[in-house]
């Protein structure tokens, strides 16, 4: 008989396109004012990490907004009753720059928008997360295709297109492989969160952020 192989959890990438005019948008985002990142080598980041709070980013939010409720209810079937936006920045990668492989802790949903996207710019890398628990110690070598099959890679690239923004659970480790070209490769992160609580009661899983607040 023809085996069958079954994805067992599979992580989604979700990717929609903007369509709309961001002229404007584009102008305030290239007047932020930039620091290195911590750690030296990891590129630029603006001081301002709440970028989209500005009104000129209104009908942008909207389709960032659409685009996290989508995914988080019909593509990961969260319960919840409002996403609201968290921290946003501008991230600037000067030639040779990179960014380490990293997740975005105490947020739900990380998005990156690709509003400048040029010839040859570093994909966007996603890395495997392998869990040490009940996993054997005995490391096989691989085959040199390895990372032409769906099992076996270890990391994969996306190439962003103009205007793409995407979206991942916050706990997917991704980084930016050193940038190749002449140019600065830009791009805005947004994390996105549940307003209010978290979790539920009933299963003892409950977060109300206001209850915590000083």
């Amino acid at each position: 008989m023809k085996p069958q192989v079954y994805n067992l959890f599979p992580i989604p990438l979700y990717v929609n396109t903007y369509e709309g005019d961001i002229t404007e948008v584009i102008k305030y985002f290239d007047s932020q004012e930039m620091n290195p990142a911590s750690g030296g080598g990891y590129g630029m980041i603006s001081k301002n990490s709440y970028v989209v709070d500005n009104p000129v980013c209104n009908q942008l939010n909207k389709f960032f907004m659409s685009c996290f409720e989508e995914f988080a209810t019909q593509i990961m079937r969260y319960r919840y009753k409002e996403l609201e936006f968290a921290q946003s920045w501008i991230t600037h990668k000067q030639p040779g720059q990179f960014h380490k492989a990293h997740t975005h802790p105490n947020t739900l949903l990380a998005g990156v928008f690709y509003y400048d996207v040029q010839p040859n710019d570093a994909a966007i890398c996603f890395s495997k997360d392998v869990k040490s628990f009940g996993r054997s110690y005995l490391e096989p070598s691989l085959l040199d295709d390895y990372q032409s099959y769906p099992y076996s890679q270890e990391e994969i690239y996306f190439t962003p297109q103009q205007n793409n923004f995407i979206i991942f659970p916050s706990y997917v480790t991704h980084g930016v492989p050193p940038n190749r070209t002449n140019r600065v490769r830009k791009a805005l992160g947004v994390n996105a969160l549940t307003k209010g609580t978290l979790g539920d009661q009933e299963t003892i899983s409950e977060i109300i952020f206001g209850r915590y607040a000083n």
